[in-house]
């Protein structure tokens, strides 16, 4: 009976060893240098996840979940903190930050440019007068509009907010508007570039640094990658190639 107890006691420890291994990082304070310098790239590389995986339990809410950004700013800052010469190069050499160009606060629409609240959209009266389209304006306080430059024989035009959502469930609610043929955020950038990849699973993370070479406003014909694994709060250098 005391082996019993004694297994089911070091079991226990084990798996709290484990679990305080895992929260390891979750626990560790943010560099400001870090949330200054790489803020941008791990909210875009968050939505990237999303935005690649239609069953992420985040794929359908508007809000940006800002404890897995940090989740991710933690990854970069254990990079950061690691003492190897890839990490100086990435870093102090070239600098590279991700190339992804996700839309947090803006939305274009393709409207009914002859439907009276599109017209009243477009002149900036607000409600318009159409439910649906009143509510999620209101709900997510869109509150500037820019015609295209030859609106409406182009019949698109831009909403903006102050704030910033996952804009995949904007995007289809605004599809359910009468007047509004389709709705799209911007998803990609024009050209290509140096740029960071991310792998995330419970216990560790792959990150890959890039630098793009030749031609990149058309597509980089050469690239380089740093690869580093993260796991319980530290780094280590795997490979280049």
């Amino acid at each position: 009976m005391k082996k019993i107890l004694l297994i089911t006691a070091l079991s226990v420890l084990f798996l709290n060893c484990e679990e305080d291994k895992m929260n390891e990082n979750d626990n560790q304070k943010l560099d400001s240098f870090i949330i200054e310098n790489y803020f941008f790239d791990a909210k875009q590389l968050y939505f990237h996840e999303i935005f690649q995986d239609s069953n992420h339990p985040n794929y359908q809410n508007e809000i940006l979940d800002q404890n897995e950004i940090d989740k991710i700013l933690k990854i970069i800052q254990a990079v950061y903190y690691s003492d190897s010469p890839e990490r100086d190069t990435v870093f102090d050499i070239h600098k590279i930050h991700g190339y992804y160009c996700y839309s947090f606060s803006s939305i274009s629409l393709k409207v009914d440019t002859e439907a009276p609240e599109i017209k009243n959209l477009v002149n900036k009266v607000i409600p318009t007068g159409e439910t649906k389209l009143d509510d999620l304006l209101n709900l997510y306080d869109f509150d500037s509009i820019r015609t295209s430059y030859s609106y409406p024989k182009f019949p698109w035009l831009t909403i903006y907010t102050d704030k910033e959502f996952n804009m995949i469930p904007l995007e289809e609610e605004f599809k359910k508007v009468t007047s509004i043929e389709y709705a799209e955020f911007n998803k990609g950038c024009i050209g290509d570039g140096n740029t960071i990849e991310l792998t995330r699973n419970d216990n560790s993370a792959t990150i890959t640094f890039s630098i793009g070479k030749g031609d990149c406003p058309a597509g980089c014909i050469y690239r380089k990658h740093w690869e580093f694994e993260v796991s319980n709060g530290s780094a280590k250098f795997i490979k280049t190639y």
